[in-house]
């Protein structure tokens, strides 16, 4: 329940973009905001039903402990984004209030963001931790990685699209800082977030969790409005890049032999993870074109993001996105192997959690 929340948040959080910039109406009660508090508000109470019940049962403890101590640290961790996300709403209407229109980046826009990241890893975590139905706690791991997934690459979007920029602050990234994160964070994350997720027992897991962030990228950018909804067609054709290489990943199970490159399975894991990650590009459009527009000079809105993909296809997408994408998720994935495998930070965040 927590995670749908914050799927509700952050879902709302793009259609609010979209909502701004076809309404062009700047008031705190929106639609978009309304489902975003919604999840805000079904995170909160699911994290207090989680902390009542986690006090009643003490968790076989054998000694008395203050009731602080009684609750999981995923839950605390949990209970800290939603207290975040709370503050962060009256912060933003405040915000309204006495500047009016803000921009995507803004300091209660970062607040919330900040707040979901912290409630999806917590429920992750907790996930992870704690005993439940085994097929349950495979579907539960990759909705939760779906949603942080999201919540990473959103977190990217606002340090790179060049709309932040509202009525009495500018926000907007420099286009050659956004050029160069938008670049290579993109497909880091979602490499990372693909190896991390090829351990789980489920033969299509890659569909599954590309499955959850398209659904809420469809429903809250793409069929949200008369611009992309004709799109709709194109955009669910991503979904047969998980398709393919889950059942690449299948098929190959018994054939080491024949394969020796998959002989290794931890390199299996790294080409399938570098090999969804380089079309980042179409599974996060419209938003992802946008980054890198005004480095590029392109006078084109949002709404005329099928241009901007046209104009950048040839000169940048192909020739230098897709290498970078392909060397940027390589060297996230052996980062990331490095700090799994470093003992003293492994020991420090089980002490955390």
């Amino acid at each position: 329940m927590i995670s749908i929340g914050v799927a509700l948040q952050v879902g709302a959080a793009n259609w609010d973009i979209i909502w701004h910039g076809i309404v062009n109406v700047e008031s705190f009660f929106t639609p978009p905001h309304l489902v975003l508090y919604s999840g805000v508000g079904l995170s909160l109470i699911t994290t207090i039903i989680g902390i009542v019940i986690s006090i009643k049962s003490d968790y076989g403890l054998k000694k008395q402990l203050s009731l602080f101590h009684k609750i999981p640290n995923p839950l605390k961790l949990i209970a800290l984004g939603c207290i975040i996300e709370i503050f962060s709403g009256q912060f933003d209407s405040w915000w309204h209030s006495n500047f009016g229109f803000d921009g995507l980046l803004s300091p209660p826009h970062l607040l919330l963001i900040s707040g979901m990241l912290l409630s999806i890893i917590g429920s992750l975590v907790g996930i992870h931790l704690y005993d439940t139905h085994k097929k349950f706690k495979t579907i539960s791991q990759m909705i939760a990685f779906g949603i942080l997934w999201m919540i990473l690459i959103n977190l990217v979007f606002m340090f790179t699209l060049p709309l932040s920029k509202g009525q009495y602050f500018d926000f907007n990234p420099s286009p050659t800082v956004a050029l160069v994160l938008g670049s290579t964070l993109p497909p880091v994350f979602t490499a990372i977030i693909f190896y991390s997720i090829q351990s789980l027992p489920f033969a299509f897991r890659m569909t599954f969790v590309t499955a959850i962030l398209m659904t809420i990228q469809l429903l809250a950018t793409i069929i949200s409005n008369n611009y992309f909804i004709g799109l709709l067609p194109l955009y669910l054709v991503n979904i047969l890049i998980p398709v393919s290489l889950d059942i690449i990943s299948i098929y190959t199970k018994n054939w080491n032999k024949l394969l020796d490159i998959f002989q290794n399975k931890d390199s299996k894991r790294i080409i399938f993870s570098i090999a969804i990650s380089i079309f980042f590009i179409t599974i996060y459009f419209p938003w992802s074109v946008n980054m890198y527009k005004t480095y590029f000079g392109i006078e084109r809105i949002t709404f005329e993001s099928v241009i901007i993909f046209e104009q950048l296809l040839w000169k940048f997408i192909l020739p230098v996105l897709v290498p970078v994408s392909l060397i940027s998720s390589f060297l996230g994935i052996l980062v990331w192997r490095k700090l799994y495998g470093y003992e003293k930070l492994i020991n420090m965040f089980r002490i955390v959690v």
